[in-house]
């Protein structure tokens, strides 16, 4: 039976519902490590369940081959959930990724063939109704690494066109050291019939190194690369680094630096060259930049941006790019101050954030992952910047060093465009969220409701004062109004540690302004899926 609790804890400021589905335990064999959303499909909801995946000093908790997919009712009531086994010719496959491409599930795989130094990717259906594979499994991709010596493995990344009609497979091969030593392409339709391929995607550039960091493909098939191109390899490998002393202590050092400029790549079917296209602003540094296919040839970009020669961020920014004309258009900025973007680091922290670099005039250590550009129910555009640090922890023991990965996303930035979009307003919502090793308690999800805007979001804090060690906070429910204004409610107390935490960044919107979403206990060992209904 499912639980209803009304949202009215906590001094209630928000109109919200919430509703619980039961509480599941995996076995050791099922245990998974991450869950995210499929999305809906005719009435139920669909999760996919990460298995564990060894690392080096992490230790295993149950399941470390396949994934599985859970269907729930409308009632949050799990209605089965399936393990995705994978075999061709009596082989099994590794999963290399699930897509969801409107009403079909394409799930992908691959085989190495050692022997013929070759990385075979398959592509096939699955049937939500089932939760079964279909058996028309079909090779996509062959990928030969004989002439590369230091070959390792392949990551492979999926996009998907606006109107669903196309599926971008983009391919990294590496080498142990994680060095790229080929890049390359397939687009197909979304038949998963294939329109047209490159196999040796190459960034032209001078000096320093190159990356690739956004992919995408528009309704005719054309693909967009958008690149980070650092002068030296120096900043290239550089991160945060966390010591045992705790967050920004006086062994931290962060040392990115304004030395990267971004390129766009477009290529298009039948031709294996690609037009280049430099994007930057006059007098300024940006960022961080991501960009979105218009139609007529031209892409529309948004981001944030820092002064020249700065690594701190001083505002959003907005403007169209015409890939014929290479020209940019409506450009739009909005600065922030200094002490709303530095506001949630402590004098102490911004201290030894400034010991730690060359230049001791900055204020912003944060990168900036940037969300889509949405729309409002009242014509109203906007997008979301969070504010990330990525690194390393290092911690001691006896004789024994213990390397951690770090995540901490903090703060939200909302930038409100109007019909031209021109930046009207940037609010801020405040948020602080760490943890050790992955993310998947981290970051928000996100709901609009009458020109409002709801965030979904855990909290973390210090029980040293220094991130060496972390409590979990309250599970908050927050509304950013029309006006900019913050306000918070908790759905889910700190007190109650052992029920399962919300993973909020997997959430899926309803079209009744509520979100489901599923929860997890750090354990591993219970599971959960909860809605958030805005009543208000």
């Amino acid at each position: 039976m499912a639980l209803c609790i009304a949202g009215f804890v906590h001094a209630q400021q928000i109109g919200f519902k919430l509703t619980s589905g039961k509480l599941l335990r995996d076995k050791i064999t099922e245990r998974t490590v991450d869950i995210s959303s499929l999305g809906n499909l005719n009435g139920y909801s669909y999760f996919l369940y990460h298995p564990f995946i060894a690392v080096f000093n992490q230790v295993s908790v149950g399941s470390t081959e396949n994934f599985y997919i859970g269907k729930f009712d409308k009632n949050l009531n799990l209605v089965k959930r399936a393990e995705i086994e994978l075999k061709q010719d009596k082989k099994e496959l590794t999963c290399e990724g699930v897509l969801r491409l409107k009403d079909e599930c394409i799930v992908f795989s691959s085989f190495q063939n050692t022997k013929d130094k070759k990385h075979y990717l398959f592509a096939q259906n699955f049937n939500f109704n089932t939760l079964q594979l279909v058996p028309n499994i079909k090779l996509v991709g062959e990928l030969d690494y004989g002439s590369l010596h230091k070959y390792n493995n392949t990551i492979f990344h999926y996009e998907i066109s606006a109107d669903s009609s196309k599926v971008l497979v983009f391919y990294t091969l590496l080498s142990k050291k994680n060095e790229t030593l080929n890049t390359g392409m397939y687009v197909f339709n979304q038949e998963m019939k294939l329109l047209w391929k490159n196999l040796n995607v190459t960034a032209k550039f001078a000096g320093g190194v190159f990356e690739y960091d956004r992919f995408r493909v528009d309704n005719e098939g054309n693909v967009y690369l958008l690149g980070k191109h650092y002068a030296d390899k120096e900043n290239y490998y550089d991160a945060a680094h966390f010591k045992d002393r705790g967050f920004f202590s006086n062994d931290v050092y962060y040392t990115d630096k304004p030395n990267y400029s971004y390129e766009l790549y477009k290529y298009m079917a039948n031709d294996q060259n690609a037009d280049i296209h430099p994007l930057s602003i006059p007098g300024k540094f940006i960022r961080s930049l991501s960009f979105t296919p218009t139609g007529n040839n031209s892409i529309f970009c948004f981001g944030m941006y820092a002064k020249s020669e700065k690594i701190s961020v001083e505002g959003g920014f907005t403007f169209t790019y015409d890939l014929t004309t290479k020209q940019m258009t409506g450009l739009s900025t909005k600065e922030m101050s200094k002490e709303l973007i530095s506001q949630d680091l402590d004098p102490t922290e911004l201290k030894r954030f400034r010991r730690s670099i060359d230049n001791k005039q900055e204020w912003d250590p944060f990168a900036y992952i940037l969300d889509k550009v949405k729309t409002k129910s009242n014509g109203d555009r906007y997008f979301i910047a969070e504010q990330y640090i990525g690194g390393t922890k290092t911690e001691r023991s006896g004789n024994m060093t213990i390397y951690s990965a770090i995540h901490m996303h903090n703060d939200l930035y909302v930038v409100n465009l109007n019909n031209e979009n021109q930046i009207t307003r940037i609010d801020k919502l405040h948020k602080r969220q760490y943890w050790l090793n992955t993310d998947t308690y981290n970051s928000y999800s996100s709901i609009e409701k009458n020109g409002n805007l709801y965030f979904i979001y855990n909290s973390f804090e210090a029980s040293d004062g220094m991130f060496k060690n972390i409590d979990v906070g309250n599970s908050y429910i927050a509304r950013l109004d029309a006006n900019g204004k913050e306000q918070k409610s908790i759905f889910r107390k700190k007190e109650d540690k052992d029920s399962p935490m919300p993973i909020p960044r997997n959430g899926i919107l309803q079209t009744d302004h509520s979100i489901i979403f599923s929860l997890m206990t750090f354990n591993y060992k219970d599971y959960q899926v909860q809605k958030i209904s805005i009543t208000e």
